[in-house]
């Protein structure tokens, strides 16, 4: 048989071939697994690698721009990519921060006393309720997150609201009010009305007074004309502790175009999660929680 002058010519050559590294590999060593090949050389030393951690974690909202800046005046030269890169092997993670109430020393106690008496609660029996349930305020500011816990940005209370009243419990989910005028207590009395008496009827029955309302303690909830509406009404309201949006679970829900069609099982969810709430709440020793 006449081999093809193209055979030949690959027979001739076969050591500028693929197969001629693969036959001269299994001669050297007798494998053919494919060895690790060298990848391109680090342009940062440990010893750098660590300065670059140490700095984010020190400073836990400094930028990769910044950290830049400060080891070049230690004649360090590396790009902030290479730093980002750095700061990932690391286990860095650039997230949002969390916006948490600054909590006085007699807030965390009287969280903690209210955590204790509420440990073992009936919350199924709760309306809970959020005038400000819905915040625009938020933490904007990323910070370097290491494997641990989150950095905690400490904000004093002052976020923005929309102008929406809703309410759920276990049951489901009662009464949207949404409407433009500042709210006082007479027109808070209004909403209970409109939004509070319906929700109770439709989620715990007509006849029922067998629920408690959940409220903060903004002063119109506690003003002499919100009170007298709800003894008129025989309503029981839950006592709250102050600075506590971490133990409402309705401030995890979030404002949604249809609020009718939010799931009776996300409000069962979230009623399920009190008793972790008042747990955590315990064990931070009445200090925030991650909730």
């Amino acid at each position: 048989m006449t081999l093809s002058l193209n055979k030949r010519y690959e027979i001739i050559f076969l050591h500028e071939h693929p197969e001629a590294y693969w036959v001269q590999q299994y001669r050297q060593d007798k494998d053919l697994t494919d060895k690790q090949r060298p990848g391109r050389p680090r342009t940062t030393t440990k010893a750098q690698d660590n300065r670059i951690v140490k700095m984010a974690k020190k400073k836990h909202n400094i930028t990769s721009t910044e950290i830049q800046q400060k080891l070049e005046k230690k004649d360090v030269t590396v790009s902030s990519r290479t730093i980002r890169r750095r700061l990932v092997e690391s286990g860095g993670k650039f997230v949002k921060e969390i916006s948490k109430p600054l909590l006085s020393e007699q807030h965390r106690i009287k969280r903690l006393k209210w955590a204790k008496k509420h440990k073992n609660f009936d919350w199924n029996k709760v309306i809970f309720t959020d005038e400000s349930t819905f915040q625009l305020f938020q933490s904007n500011r990323k910070v370097w997150q290491f494997t641990g816990r989150r950095k905690v940005f400490r904000s004093v209370k002052h976020p923005q609201k929309v102008h929406v009243w809703g309410c759920f419990s276990a049951q489901g989910f009662g009464k949207l009010i949404c409407f433009e005028r500042n709210l006082d207590a007479l027109f808070m009395c209004s909403i209970y009305e409109r939004g509070l008496i319906p929700s109770a009827c439709e989620l715990f029955g007509i006849d029922s007074i067998d629920w408690i309302l959940q409220e903060d303690n903004d002063p119109k909830y506690r003003s002499k004309i919100c009170k007298k509406w709800k003894e008129e009404n025989e309503v029981t309201v839950l006592p709250w502790p102050s600075m506590s949006p971490d133990q409402n679970p309705i401030e995890n829900a979030q404002l949604a175009r249809e609020w009718n069609q939010l799931s009776e099982d996300l409000a069962k969810n979230l009623v399920n999660s009190m008793k972790r709430r008042v747990t955590a709440l315990i064990e931070a020793g009445g200090d925030f929680t991650m909730y």
